[in-house]
């Protein structure tokens, strides 16, 4: 419910036990001699990339990140899973002298355009989140690459991976160690918005994602006992992509590549997307609401049967989905019930899409003051953040178009 903070999401996650391993630190740059690698069976030998020295970013063009011409939805599922098990039947090795602590090691997977094949390679964890930063590496196989960070955001860091010949090769799963406050949680499997995996098919099956999650959560709602208004599932659709959108990102981007970055990502992690996103104020998941929310939830509406914890219920989308939907109703029924919401409705000083998207990101027993004092520049009192959410929103409905329920 507030502004999510960059810690991203996994496909895969398994806890793994771990110890000192020792890496190879090349001094500089390679060059076109590939370096050997010592054959091992089933394991990746260590060898991190050196970062490159690289001019200062320019402005770049406002053009559509959609690539019309990547490889099939389905293959890159199947790819996906082909990734994680090459990942996790190739475990590192130690290959020098210096130790080197396992949690500060990132391994990305991808697929080589040239040899049809996984490959991988492995950069520290201050490479791999630089922002814009180029690094020099050797793949598990002796390939020379560059792998280029464009946004360094946790676990959710895409990548663009290109060879000597600039050749780009498509960035696949990421092994990403975890920790909690200093120590090792769990090892982290995932797929990024990587721009060569941006295909018009994959955004439109992250929007079916959406879309399929709130229907289910929905229905189950309904024989439950809890009815939900078409136009409250139409909003709660919105919102579950308004609220994944970068403040930062939103004023120096283009929208539409913004929402089919956040689509791509639901279409390739689906009920593991945003997983680990939590924000300042602690909104977690999915629908990124708050703890006190979720529990005022559960207790209001003891019989949908929502998960007591809340990490877990928040991890879960269609869990997530059905308290995020109760709570949109719970608080449409009360904002209706206001005189002074009902007269800005009727005198058109408010949309219900604003309204409702002001109240889920703030404090929506706040609405009919603003009213009252406001009239129809209401908006104008509502926290700054706030602000830009409605901004989000109305950006998304010019940019994403949606059906509207009918029952």
């Amino acid at each position: 419910m507030k502004r999510i903070a960059a810690l991203g999401l996994t496909l895969f996650s398994a806890t793994v036990a771990f110890s000192q391993v020792k890496v190879v630190v090349t001094n500089t740059i390679p060059t076109a001699t590939p370096v050997p690698v010592a054959p091992k069976p089933m394991a990746t030998p260590i060898i991190v990339g050196q970062p490159m020295i690289t001019p200062a970013p320019t402005p770049q063009p406002f053009v559509s990140n959609l690539n019309h011409k990547g490889i099939p939805y389905s293959q890159i599922k199947s790819k996906l899973a082909e990734a994680r098990r090459y990942l996790v039947a190739r475990p590192l090795t130690i290959a020098s002298a210096e130790p080197v602590n396992f949690t500060t090691i990132i391994r990305v997977a991808f697929f080589d355009n040239r040899t049809r094949q996984i490959d991988s390679y492995v950069l520290t964890k201050d490479q791999f989140l630089g922002h814009g930063l180029t690094t020099a590496v050797i793949s598990a196989s002796g390939k020379q690459l560059f792998s280029k960070t464009i946004r360094g955001n946790g676990v959710n860091t895409p990548v663009i991976i290109t060879d000597q010949n600039g050749n780009e090769h498509y960035p696949l799963m990421v092994q990403y160690p975890r920790e909690t406050r200093g120590v090792f949680s769990e090892m982290a499997y995932y797929v990024s918005s990587h721009p060569e995996l941006i295909t018009p098919e994959v955004v439109n099956a992250g929007k079916f994602y959406v879309r399929n999650t709130i229907d289910i959560a929905r229905e189950q709602l309904r024989t439950m006992g809890y009815p939900i208004q078409p136009k409250v599932a139409d909003m709660a659709e919105r919102l579950a992509t308004v609220e994944h959108v970068d403040h930062q990102r939103f004023r120096t981007e283009l929208h539409g590549n913004i929402y089919n970055d956040i689509f791509t990502l639901f279409a390739l992690n689906e009920g593991q997307t945003y997983r680990y996103s939590v924000s300042s104020a602690g909104a977690g998941g999915m629908v990124q609401m708050i703890a006190p929310t979720y529990r005022m939830v559960r207790a209001r509406f003891p019989n949908a049967n929502l998960m007591p914890d809340f990490v877990e219920g928040m991890r879960n989308h269609v869990n997530a989905s059905r308290a995020m939907l109760l709570y949109m109703q719970m608080t449409w029924n009360d904002l209706t019930a206001s005189p002074s919401v009902q007269n800005a409705l009727a005198l058109g000083w408010a949309r219900p899409e604003h309204l409702m998207a002001a109240g889920y990101n703030s404090n929506p027993a706040r609405l009919p003051g603003y009213i009252n004092r406001g009239g129809q520049d209401w908006a104008t009192l509502i926290p700054r953040e706030t602000k830009i959410y409605l901004q989000i929103w109305d950006s998304l409905e010019r940019n994403v178009s949606l059906s509207p329920r009918k029952q």
